[in-house]
């Protein structure tokens, strides 16, 4: 198991290899692979990318990002939903031969994909110069560090020297009924890498039956009723774009941190390769992760005008492999699924 105690980061690979600016790049600044892209990407003129829910103002602060970058006026589509149910539609719609109208699939769970020919194959660090450390195996592009197992409280209803400093001060009495999640088992195939399967299950378990921790559709909701106060903790979820915005919520001093990359895959069907190829490049300079960081919080923890960089100073921090999630997130999908259903294990 990877575990890191983090007390300073240097600037990476995703600054220095980049050679881009943090505000604009141009033309010349750009390397040869990436420009040679950029005239196939105008003809292609727009691209859509699955992966967050975004308002109006948060889609045009992509396209602005993006334009601004490339000195271009190419249309991004910014779509999000249930990642679950998109991920059958694209691997259905491929095999019946329907396009998917999807270019990119911005997921941290990209392991149905892989196994249903939806997305291809693409050597980010060969091809465009990216560092191979945000290779996400033959696929993906390393865009954040994913907040699945984060805690959120809301400050109104939590007082400071009461918030949580570890996961098991969330199984005290005095916040059963006050707890909620999403109804998601990908927080737990997280915490089964970090604390082990059995507590993993365990911990879930005391989460349901004695806390009576609420589930919810989405991990946006779990948000959302987090600021409005119908709960007092919320369990798989970041805030920080709303924290900026001066919402009464927070992230305790948690004693240590899980990450699960979130990465960029190019859909096979994809009709804008070349923009959806430039996206991935832009997304991890300092220019795309100010954008991405504006827009929704989001950010690599090595990025060190992030939050998240803040945040996991001084903390244990443990780090969820690609390989390993790909060799057994589908085994702990389904058991976990299970769990959250309230299903029995069947007796051997």
């Amino acid at each position: 198991m990877k575990q890191t105690i983090i007390k300073k980061f240097a600037v990476t690979g995703v600054l220095s290899l980049l050679g881009v600016a943090v505000t604009t790049a141009v033309a010349a600044d750009l390397p040869a692979a990436v420009k040679k892209l950029l005239p196939a990407a105008v003809k292609e003129g727009e691209a859509t990318v699955f992966g967050t829910t975004m308002n109006p103002r948060q889609v045009k602060m992509m396209n602005n990002g993006f334009n601004k970058f490339y000195g271009t006026k190419i249309k991004l589509n910014q779509v999000g939903g249930r990642h679950t149910r998109k991920r059958v539609e694209v691997i259905r719609a491929l095999k019946n031969n329907v396009p998917t109208g999807l270019d990119l699939f911005w997921t941290s769970s990209p392991r149905a994909l892989i196994k249903g020919n939806a997305i291809v194959k693409f050597n980010w660090s060969k091809e465009l110069g990216l560092p191979k450390s945000l290779m996400q195996g033959e696929y993906g592009i390393k865009t954040h560090d994913s907040y699945l197992t984060m805690v959120t409280i809301n400050t109104k209803l939590v007082k400071t020297a009461d918030a949580p400093t570890s996961y098991e001060d969330l199984l005290k009495p005095k916040w059963r009924g006050k707890l909620a999640m999403p109804r998601s088992p990908s927080p737990w195939i997280y915490f089964s890498y970090a604390f082990g399967e059995k507590k993993a299950e365990q911990y879930l378990q005391a989460l349901l039956k004695k806390q009576n921790v609420k589930t919810l559709p989405r991990y946006p909701d779990v948000r959302s009723r987090i600021i409005a106060g119908e709960y007092a903790i919320g369990l798989g979820t970041e805030a920080w774009a709303e924290i900026r915005k001066g919402a009464p919520v927070k992230h305790p001093n948690m004693d240590i941190v899980i990450l699960a990359a979130r990465a960029a895959y190019i859909v096979k069907d994809s009709k804008s390769p070349n923009i959806a190829k430039l996206w991935g490049y832009w997304v991890v300079s300092p220019a795309g992760q100010k954008t991405i960081h504006d827009v929704r919080g989001y950010s690599l923890i090595s990025t060190k005008t992030g939050d998240m960089y803040k945040y996991v100073q001084g903390k244990k921090v443990i780090d969820v492999p690609y390989e390993w999630r790909m060799k057994n997130e589908g085994r702990l999908s389904k058991k976990f699924r299970s769990v959250l259903r309230g299903k029995k294990k069947k007796k051997k």
